[in-house]
């Protein structure tokens, strides 16, 4: 009886070491799962996690220069577009700053007319003899060798009736420039576009503001008139007659 108590007794202190064995061995794997666990939360946190951000951030700075490019891109397409579609309208585009100077040669000539003077101008065009007679209206009121180009003017004109009116008109905007623009002379006056079939003009005129310390005054003309205007086109040359009021 004593001899089957104690192997009883013996069997549960077997039963119960090896269930504290157990749970001991479970207990520390468990403690080395969630150390293993926390040393890569750790490992992610310093080593991962930045190397994640740094590709996310190369990757949304390549994102952001990608569409950047596309808009640059685009932009660009629209202002080419709109810079043909207005070249189209007014001829191509320019400034006092990006035209070579060669000056034109004079081809005008005063001739006296009573209390009035005349121009006469000629060129190898209608075109050429307008703008010349333009510059030498600017030259009667000054020596126009001693203008500078530093500033553009643009006038833009249509008419109704024949050459004769353009020309007046012509001329008529020019002087309205130097009575308004702080009395601007241009030494070069460049015609971009000339449609003698709607009687319109568009052109640019380089020079600067006169300056009486630097300029020679001369006789300032009042007004332009119709009186005795001719528009001569022949063959070789084109001749233009303008009497202006001084």
């Amino acid at each position: 009886m004593l001899g089957r108590i104690f192997r009883t007794q013996n069997r549960t202190a077997i039963y119960n070491r090896a269930h504290r064995i157990t749970a001991s061995f479970l207990i520390g794997l468990t403690g080395v799962a969630f150390l293993a666990v926390c040393h890569q939360l750790y490992k992610a946190k310093t080593e991962y996690l930045p190397e994640i951000r740094r590709r996310g951030k190369e990757r949304l700075e390549t994102a952001l220069a990608v569409r950047q490019s596309e808009a640059e891109f685009v932009e660009q397409q629209h202002s080419n577009i709109k810079q043909n579609q207005h070249e189209e309208e007014t001829g191509p585009s320019a400034s006092n700053e990006d035209v070579t100077f060669d000056y034109p040669d004079i081809k005008y000539e005063f001739l006296d007319n009573t209390a009035d003077i005349q121009i006469h101008a000629w060129g190898n065009s209608v075109e050429e003899s307008f703008e010349q007679v333009a510059m030498g209206m600017f030259a009667y009121m000054t020596d126009i060798d001693h203008i500078e180009n530093r500033d553009m003017k643009q006038i833009d004109i249509q008419v109704e009736g024949d050459l004769q009116n353009l020309l007046y008109k012509f001329l008529s905007e020019w002087l309205e420039v130097y009575g308004t623009e702080d009395y601007f002379i241009a030494r070069k006056i460049e015609i971009n576009l000339f449609d003698r079939h709607q009687l319109r003009i568009i052109a640019r005129g380089y020079g600067e503001t006169f300056d009486l310390s630097r300029h020679t005054q001369g006789t300032e003309i009042k007004a332009i008139t119709y009186s005795n205007m001719q528009i001569h086109e022949e063959a070789s040359t084109h001749d233009v007659y303008v009497i202006v009021d001084i």
